[in-house]
């Protein structure tokens, strides 16, 4: 089992930082190409949610994202925990994107992007912020 952990400031412009991030423990742990572009999106659309939705753009406040891969006799696993200080939101209650009366807007489209290439497995609000776990098969 490898842990990795990293606490961006709350700024998209962080985003290139956490693309680098991803970049280095994909080589590390041996993820293709195609996987870490998977990656990539799923964590930055996770990370801009937080930084917009769950922070609401405040100066002060922090992302942490911790990635911890897990090894099983037949199955690895890549379990992401996406934590801001926010209060957090209802999976049921978004919008689907898909909808025609969605169609034209330029947001809203983050989770649907999540859900497409990792299971969303955990959504966990206490006072302090909230965490979003994900889980990635990697390769």
């Amino acid at each position: 089992m490898s842990v990795y952990e990293l606490v961006l400031a709350n700024s998209c412009e962080e985003c290139r930082r956490l693309r680098d991030y991803l970049s280095v423990l994909a080589e590390r742990e041996g993820f293709s190409g195609y996987f870490l572009s998977k990656l990539q999106l799923v964590v930055q659309e996770a990370f801009v949610n937080a930084v917009e939705h769950g922070n609401r753009g405040r100066d002060d406040a922090r992302v942490a994202l911790r990635f911890e891969i897990l090894d099983a006799k037949e199955s690895r696993d890549l379990v992401v925990d996406i934590a801001d200080s926010g209060c957090g939101f209802s999976l049921r209650e978004l919008p689907d994107p898909t909808h025609p009366s969605a169609l034209a807007r330029s947001t809203g489209r983050g989770v649907f992007f999540m859900r497409s290439f990792a299971e969303i497995i955990g959504q966990e609000c206490a006072d302090g912020g909230s965490v979003l776990r994900l889980r990635l098969k990697p390769f």
